[in-house]
Order: structure tokens, then C-alpha cells, then sequence
């Protein structure tokens, strides 16, 4: 059995997978639509589109899977270079949405990436003690 930042760092890429399932399915399902319509309401400065939240599930759930056998590869074989390419996905992907987040005022966007990005960087930091 892994350590606690191994198991941590497992879930991510499960976690987006379901995410961007249920975004996908709420172009389908009144349910998840209601759902997530409930969870990320729309906004003065930004308007909700049915079609984009769902055409972007498969955007997060393949992020996901891609970031889940990163991971999976990187404790199977710790290398600098695998843990420089997750840590680079933060890197592209934090400063990139959560400056689109800020720039149309949804600002719970904003400080959920932040959240994120500093628990799995945190993960990350833990986790370089690996490479030998």
C-alpha cells in the first residue's frame, strides 16, 4: 500500500474523470444540468451555456486520465522528468484558468483553482523525496 500522498495523488485524475462525466451528461440529463446549474450559477458577468459545459466534460475527463497515468507512472518509476510534467500541467493550467476566471468575475472559479493548485502541489513537493 502506497503512502498518504501516493493515495492523494491517485485520486486527482479519478476525480477529474467523474467531473467531467457529469459535465458531459448534463447535455443530457436535466439532473446534472440542475445540478451544476446549482453548484456554479450563472452570473452577471457570466452567462451559463448548457452546450459549453457539457462540450467541455471530455476536456476535464481526459485531463484526468492523462494526469492519473502520470501519476501512476511517476510511483511505478520516480523520475525528475515525470515529476516536472505534472508539475508543469499545474503550472500551464492554474495561472491560465484562473485568470479567465477573474477576468468574468467568478470569483468562487478563482479560489476553488487556487485550492486545488496548492493541495496538489503540495502532494507534488511530498512526493519528489521518491526520485532517488
Amino acid at each position: 500500500m502506497g503512502s498518504n500522498t501516493e493515495r492523494l495523488l491517485k485520486l486527482v485524475g479519478p476525480i477529474h474523470i467523474v467531473g467531467g462525466l457529469i459535465l458531459f451528461a448534463s447535455g443530457f440529463s436535466t439532473t446534472a444540468l440542475s445540478f451544476l446549474e446549482s453548484v456554479f450559477p450563472a452570473t452577471p458577468h457570466v452567462a451559463w451555456s448548457p452546450f459549453f459545459v457539457a462540450v467541455f466534460g471530455p476536456t476535464v475527463a481526459s485531463w484526468g486520465l492523462l494526469f492519473g497515468a502520470l501519476v501512476d507512472h511517476f510511483f511505478a518509476a520516480p523520475s525528475i522528468h515525470t515529476w516536472r510534467i505534472l508539475l508543469l500541467s499545474l503550472i500551464l493550467w492554474a495561472p491560465l484558468d484562473t485568470a479567465l476566471c477573474l477576468a468574468y468575475r467568478f470569483y468562487s472559479g478563482a479560489v476553488l483553482n487556487l485550492i486545488v493548485f496548492t493541495v496538489i502541489t503540495v502532494l507534488l513537493v511530498a512526493a519528489r523525496r521518491r526520485i532517488r
